[in-house]
């Protein structure tokens, strides 16, 4: 007998130590059921402690890459120090982590609490029914088992349950509620009861009243799913088909007028859309089941009309392309032409959507669109939130008043012609300090008098009226000459008191009352003195030059005076004013009305005619001090104060009753400018305190979009919303339409600020104007949070390549004592983030950021008059608009670059975490009872050897072996086949996306717990065995790069979130239509083939000489094409993504499908390997069966694992696997 040989040194184990890992292969499967491995110990060992396996195996391949592989030093290190050593290796993440998460931080706490208003909403109360319209089922519509169509009914008001008046249709927006409308509803039913009672002649005149129908959309997210919304719309247009069927009979049935006037039968319905519904109440134009001239006017509330408020989705930015262009041109084509489009935002306070993005002036021509800010609308000033803006009773009351004046139902459109509709609308909504010139009647008739005719005449000399209300000098005096007809008192001012007169610009007029008169007929309603200003010339030609005398054959004319605007006298940022003033009203007469006359006057009513006490002052004003003061503070002074003079020089002489800013700033949204306001009192003040505080108001000019008020406040927050960053500007969208109906390209001029001060009491004031940063990061927040999203997938991405790299670079060294060969690494998450960190990348990335907007911005400026409309508006779009950034705002993309990679390190924190602290558990708890149970079983290393050999000779009979019946194929095959079935047919692909998410989640998490244990193993064995080591390192690159496919996969997440969400809420009613494109396989194929191909095996490197692909041995070509295709990867991603962040998951899925294919030619080889390793392996134990089963009581037991085996004997440097490993486990 030959003799025994005795163990190496290197296989010399002692049992007390040892441990062998199985993995879940055919050998495992045979021998065990556990999910995991099958563990067995000769005896307990101790348990791994400490870092987890990441933290650990970083300690390793430091200390590898030095050339000390010995297990103890390692242990010894991991003890003394590994928090330590851990905080030296990632100081530049945690560095990271920590400024990150004081912005983010911060931008919460001032999203949350730096608005720069407040809510000041008044609740509105209802009492509603509704009633489902059932007659509307599958013979209408195919949606009658998803939505719901409602008639609303006020209680108390409204005794018929069929309408009979003039149709409207409220559709809510995105996940809302057909109940919205009962605020509107109820306020619009008040007001026309109260109408009729003031006024029951109003019926014959068309204003009979609404129906207000709503429809219940299942509460659908249609701000997130762009085939939601086609569906909806659709919907609308049955529905207003079914509306308009029913009053042909109902309003047969139901005489609206007593004397006979006869309504035309409705042939369209007011339409007011919430949210998304202004989006849905526009896409219903451009379906084909649209019945053109239905819908003539759409009132919409927070819609978000240019741009998704989340691009999550590339199906809602198709349906915003199409509806848009439909838009824009169908006003052009005669299809649009008797349509109006009213836009109400909240602005400040909603924080749901971009307020920028409701501006619909790019859209509509002027003539038949208006936009506006509710902190603009008269009588409303509030901004509002946007839920707020549907039950606000002082916005319902104003919209409601707003409706009831556009209705007449003697017209089929139920409504007025288009001109006198918009003329209505701004004349209601928009405040008469723009309008009222334009569109406000004189409350008078023209009239002719003379000045004998007044009781009492008084002329000033220094170019204002200062009255008193009442006027209490007219009592007990007589006119000029005694023959007075009239009780009110007349004040004049010459004209030639101003210098130069022809630099006078006009006529400033403000009064205020304290105690209001009510009309009796209309309860709290304000009547306001019936002020009149004339101009008076005398007939003789010589004109006095001060008092009365000469005057009275002097002829006055009445002279137009627009409308009084009201200025709001409720301090925006709440409490009660210092100086109470009920009502305050300023108006302005032109320069040329008053050219003419030698002297101005106002006639006052006498005091037994009002029943108020205020003020009244008119004052001529110098061109001068009214025109526009136009200043241009630059951001570099913005930065800490700005200071402005009124007057700039003290001078002695009175400033204007209103005066006016304008700051010339780019049309930026982002900052929040802090302006303090410092009154001066000047020396001539007799009275005590000012009659009213000081009126300040923001205003954008000739668009007419913002406009926002503050009374008596010295410290005021304001902000600019202007057009979104993705905008066409207005020459662009005017040049393409080829209908520049403006007077000029732009509309933006600046921020207008005017100020409205009491000029007996202050001589001047000063301004300090700063950016409020604070509340800056709140805007910044609110309009690019999706720019975090796209930067957090481009720093994903560059993370995977860096690990790649790493992976593919790292060179195999021998150690310099031992002789052995240090396997490659493959570099953690956190490992890769401090790498990218060191090398430079996050300063490339930082000046990327900068330059990218400036060089956006130049380009766009020498281009702009050669490059197309279309061209030009494609440029604008990239990155983050041309209009989002600009050369002053190079920071802010920076600080989203530095935000979004705090926001992966932070993502791989938590991965990281959750598969350690599992691991942990596995590892510490689960193991050691798997080995205690399993110690029990094994009594003898000879019956544990040979039960493997029996099952090896068991499992060779059964399945040949074959790798195409192994798990690592036959379960990808099912999993392929499922994949297909379901995703083809019912499951849409985002559902299948998460599966595979969650799967690839236990799959890091099981690999980590393999990981771990053999990290514990390997720290028992020490350096007397290095195969344990090897195993070690092999589980824990597998366990690292199912990490990064997570962590890179984590930011797709957001992308599948919408249509599962629908779809949810589609299957809970039974309603199994999806989009098309939710079932179309390739979506998702890329994540599918890389989530099967790499459960079981690592990505390989890029140049080892042993992977063929597409024919081809030396891949060095493979590993260039791959980082170009990251790079283009990010690229693509960098310039379009924060616009269109949704093409994320198609770049996404294409790396993974690019990977799949490394791993699937890698996966030819390795069955190629495996099939030459089973030939060996058969032979050996066929010609050593005789010897085995001689010396089973001198072997070791083992568990054989063939994705370990060769995992462990692979050698890049060669060809084939090394059989070395092989024979060791035979001997």
């Amino acid at each position: 007998m030959p003799a025994k040989k005795k163990r190496s040194p290197d296989s010399q184990i002692p049992n007390t130590q040892h441990r062998a890992v199985a993995t879940s292969t055919s050998t495992a499967a045979a021998s065990s059921s556990s999910s995991f491995a099958s563990v067995r110990e000769r005896s307990p060992a101790s348990s791994a402690s400490g870092p987890s396996f990441e933290d650990a195996g970083s300690d390793q391949e430091d200390q590898s890459r030095h050339g000390l592989t010995n297990s103890a030093v390692l242990a010894a290190d991991i003890n003394r120090g590994w928090l330590a050593s851990f905080v030296r290796r990632r100081a530049a993440v945690l560095l990271l982590l920590l400024f990150s998460s004081i912005i983010g931080l911060l931008a919460a706490q001032s999203y949350f609490n730096a608005q720069p208003d407040i809510p000041s909403c008044v609740m509105s109360y209802s009492r509603p029914r509704f009633l489902e319209q059932t007659l509307f089922d599958k013979t209408w519509t195919r949606f009658s088992t998803k939505y719901k169509l409602y008639l609303y009914r006020e209680g108390g008001f409204d005794a018929f349950d069929e309408p009979y008046r003039i149709p409207v249709l409220f559709v809510p927006g995105n996940a809302g509620s057909p109940k919205q409308v009962r605020s509107i509803a109820s306020a619009t039913t008040s007001a026309f009861v109260d109408l009729i009672g003031r006024d029951p002649s109003a019926v014959d005149r068309g204003q009979v009243g609404f129906d207000f129908f709503t429809v219940g959309l299942n509460e659908e997210f249609t701000a997130l799913h762009g085939y939601s919304i086609l569906e909806q719309a659709d919907f609308v247009n049955d529905a207003i088909r079914y509306i308009l069927s029913l009053y042909p009979k109902t309003r047969l049935r139901h005489k609206l007028s007593s004397n006979g006037t006869e309504f035309a039968l409705p042939t369209s319905v007011v339409v007011i859309g919430h949210s998304m519904g202004g989006v849905v109440a526009r896409t219903a134009f451009t379906l084909p089941n649209h019945i053109v001239g239905s819908i003539q006017a759409i009132f919409t509330l927070a819609t978000p009309h240019n741009n998704p408020t989340a691009s999550l989705e590339s199906f809602v930015d198709k349906v915003y392309t199409s509806i848009n262009s439909f838009w824009r041109h169908g006003f052009h084509h005669g299809t649009l032409d008797d349509v109006s489009l009213v836009s109400i935002a909240g602005g400040n306070l909603d924080s749901m959507i971009n307020s920028d993005y409701t501006y619909v002036g790019d859209l509509a021509p002027e003539e038949n669109s208006l936009s506006l800010l509710s902190s603009g609308i008269d009588d409303v000033w509030l901004s509002l939130d946007h839920q707020s803006i549907l039950w606000c009773a002082q916005m319902a009351r104003k919209f409601s008043t707003m409706l009831l004046h556009i209705m007449d139902a003697r017209l089929p459109s139920q409504l007025l012609p288009l001109d006198k509709r918009m003329d209505v609308m701004r004349r209601y909504l928009y405040s008469k300090l723009d309008y009222g010139s334009k569109y406000a009647k004189p409350s008078f008739s023209p009239r002719k008098t003379k000045i004998e005719s007044y009781r009492y005449v008084q002329v000033y000399n220094e170019g204002a009226i200062r009255v008193s209300i009442p006027d209490k000098s007219v009592s007990g005096s007589a006119g000029i000459d005694g023959k007075s007809l009239f009780n009110s008192s007349l004040h004049l001012v010459p004209t030639d008191t101003i210098e130069d007169s022809s630099k006078s610009s006009g006529l400033q007029i403000i009064y205020g009352l304290r105690k209001q008169k009510k009309d009796q007929s209309n309860g709290d309603h304000i009547v306001d003195p019936e002020f009149q200003v004339f101009g008076c010339n005398p007939i003789d030609t010589q004109q006095p030059s001060a008092g009365t005398d000469g005057l009275s054959d002097s002829v006055c004319t009445s002279i137009y005076v627009p409308a009084p605007a009201s200025l709001p006298l409720k301090p925006a940022a709440g409490g009660a004013p210092k100086i109470d003033v009920p009502l305050l009203k300023y108006t302005e007469i032109p320069a040329d009305q008053l050219s003419k006359f030698a002297y101005i006057g106002a006639e006052i009513p006498a005091a037994k005619d009002i029943d108020q006490i205020g003020f009244f002052h008119a004052q001529l004003a110098e061109k001068k001090a009214s025109d526009i003061l136009v200043v241009s503070p630059g951001y570099q002074s913005l930065l800490w104060s700005y200071n402005i003079h009124v007057p700039e020089k003290p001078s002695g002489k009175r400033i204007n009753i209103r005066t006016r800013i304008r700051l010339n700033v780019p049309e930026n949204p982002f900052f929040v400018f802090r302006a303090k306001l410092a009154m001066r009192a000047a020396k001539w003040a007799k009275l005590g305190k000012p009659r009213f505080g000081a009126v300040v108001r923001q205003s954008d000019g000739r668009r007419m979009f913002e406009s926002k008020f503050w009374y008596d406040q010295s410290v005021m927050d304001f902000a600019i919303h202007g057009r979104g960053a993705y905008l066409p500007s207005d020459d662009i969208a005017n040049n393409a339409l080829k209908t520049n109906h403006m007077d000029t390209p732009s509309l933006w001029k600046g921020v207008y600020l005017d100020i409205w001060a009491d000029t007996d009491y202050y001589s001047g004031f000063d301004i300090s104007l700063s950016i409020n940063w604070y509340s800056s990061i709140n805007r910044m927040v609110k309009r690019y949070d999706m720019a975090l999203l796209a930067l957090s997938f481009i720093w994903a991405s560059l993370v995977l390549l860096d690990q790649l790299r790493t992976w593919n670079n790292d060179v195999v060294e021998s150690d310099s004592v031992t002789g052995a060969q240090r396997r490659p690494t493959f570099p953690s998450c956190l490992g890769s983030i401090e790498n990218l960190i060191r090398n430079g990348t996050l300063t490339t990335m930082l000046v990327a950021a900068a330059l990218t907007p400036v060089l956006q911005t130049v380009v766009a400026y020498l281009m702009q008059s050669h490059w197309s409309p279309a061209l030009l508006a494609a440029w604008n779009n990239l990155f983050m608009g041309v209009r989002g950034s600009g050369l002053a705002l190079c920071f802010l993309p920076m600080l989203l670059v530095f935000l979004s990679l705090g926001f992966v390190a932070l993502e791989a924190v938590v991965l990281t975490l959750v598969c350690s602290a599992i691991s942990w558990i596995a590892v510490n708890v689960l193991m050691r009872f798997r080995s205690n149970a399993s110690a029990d079983a094994s009594s003898s290393d000879v019956a544990l050897l040979h039960q493997q050999y029996q099952n090896y000779q068991q499992l060779r009979q059964q399945q040949q072996l074959s790798l195409i019946k192994s798990p690592a194929v036959t379960r990808p095959l099912v999993a392929t086949v499922a994949f297909i079935v379901f995703v083809g047919t019912f499951v849409p692909y985002q559902f299948a996306f998460l599966v595979i998410y969650f799967a690839q989640l236990i799959t890091s998490i099981r690999t980590t717990v393999l990981a771990s244990h053999a990290a514990s193993k390997a720290l028992a064995a020490g350096s007397a065995h290095p195969k344990a080591h090897a195993a070690s390192v092999a589980l824990r690159n597998r366990a690292k790069y199912q990490l990064a496919l997570l962590l890179f996969w984590t930011s797709s997440l957001p992308y599948c979130a919408p249509e599962l969400l629908v779809w949810v809420r589609n299957l809970s009613v039974m309603w199994f239509e999806d989009a098309p494109s939710d079932h179309n396989l390739l979506n998702m194929a890329g994540y599918f083939a890389l989530r099967m191909l790499a459960s079981y095996h690592i990505v390989p490197r890029l140049d080892s000489s042993r992977l063929v692909f597409f024919g081809c041995s030396n891949s060095h070509w493979l590993r260039c094409v791959t980082y170009v295709f990251f790079g283009l990867s990010v690229a693509v991603a960098w310039l379009h993504s924060v616009r269109r962040p949704y093409i994320l998951y198609s770049i996404a899925n294409a790396i993974s499908a690019w990977l799949a294919m490394i791993q699937l030619a890698d996966f030819f080889v390795q069955y190629t390997a495996v099939r030459r390793k089973e030939e060996s392996f058969a032979m050996h134990m066929q010609a050593r069966s005789a010897d085995a089963q001689n010396h089973l009581a001198l072997s070791e037991p083992e568990d054989y694992d063939m994705d370990l085996i060769y995992e462990e004997g692979h050698d890049d440097n060669n060809e084939e696997p090394s059989k070395s490993l092989l024979d060791r486990k035979l001997r």
